[in-house]
């Protein structure tokens, strides 16, 4: 988790469906905030969120009562919504020079041709080179090279039941967001798969301890479809269509 957080680098944070974009946009928040609180000594606790208008149209905008919830200050977040990538591109390498911003996150729709390996390079030198936080969000992007010194995929994982005072579970509440990291780059030994809770109170992600799911939302035991009996293995050759035929004639 330190390496997320350390000056001077970028990270990928990459969501494999659209559907999934509050997650991974969570997550990259997430990380955000706390490279705010941790840098808020020596300089600006603000960051800016560079959104993809694709993503937006799509997903919508940041919801300001949310990030309240979130434990995110509206007022700590700027948002931008460039319409080009090369303007995205151009505002993050800007941010990142001004270090008016103590984390920025740039927000890409798939796998753009225009943001490739050259433009992942020029990024991550400039982040190396400011002493930035550069965290890139890939929504509904596949895998590809980059000079990302993290490349993660981000799942969404099921909450937690709440922990009462006395130590007992809240069955049926809704726990604090959960999130299913796998490390697909990594220059930094260490876990390749962590599941990680958002705790919005003290602002801080905690390895989710095994203490039961909050039973809301939980997969169905039983099967979508029936399990096939008494057939083979080998995929059926297929026929010929004879029965169009004669309805056709008979129709004219």
């Amino acid at each position: 988790m330190v390496e997320l957080l350390m000056s001077g680098l970028m990270v990928e944070l990459r969501g494999e469906r659209l559907q999934q974009a509050g997650t991974t946009t969570g997550f990259a928040l997430a990380l955000a905030i706390m490279g705010g609180d941790q840098a808020a000594k020596g300089g600006s606790k603000r960051l800016l969120f560079i959104a993809d208008p694709d993503v937006v149209r799509e997903a919508g905008l940041v919801y300001a009562p949310g990030l309240v919830d979130f434990g995110l200050d509206p007022a700590e977040l700027v948002h931008a919504l460039p319409r080009r990538i090369e303007d995205a591109l151009w505002l993050a390498e800007a941010a990142l020079v001004s270090r008016a911003f103590s984390s920025v996150v740039l927000e890409v729709h798939g796998n753009p041709k225009k943001f490739g390996l050259t433009e992942s390079r020029r990024l991550s030198l400039k982040a190396r080179g400011t002493g930035g936080r550069l965290f890139v969000l890939r929504q509904a992007g596949e895998e590809e090279a980059s000079s990302a010194s993290l490349r993660l995929s981000v799942q969404t994982a099921p909450a937690a039941a709440r922990i009462l005072a006395n130590g007992t579970l809240l069955g049926g509440s809704i726990g604090f967001p959960a999130f299913r990291i796998l490390a697909e780059k990594s220059r930094f030994p260490g876990q390749t798969e962590l599941i990680l809770e958002w705790n919005p109170d003290d602002r801080r992600l905690h390895p989710l301890a095994d203490t039961g799911t909050s039973g809301i939302g939980s997969p169905d035991p039983l099967p979508l479809l029936s399990t096939a009996r008494d057939r083979s293995h080998r995929t059926q050759a297929l026929g010929s269509v004879v029965a169009f035929g004669p309805m056709l004639n008979r129709a004219s």
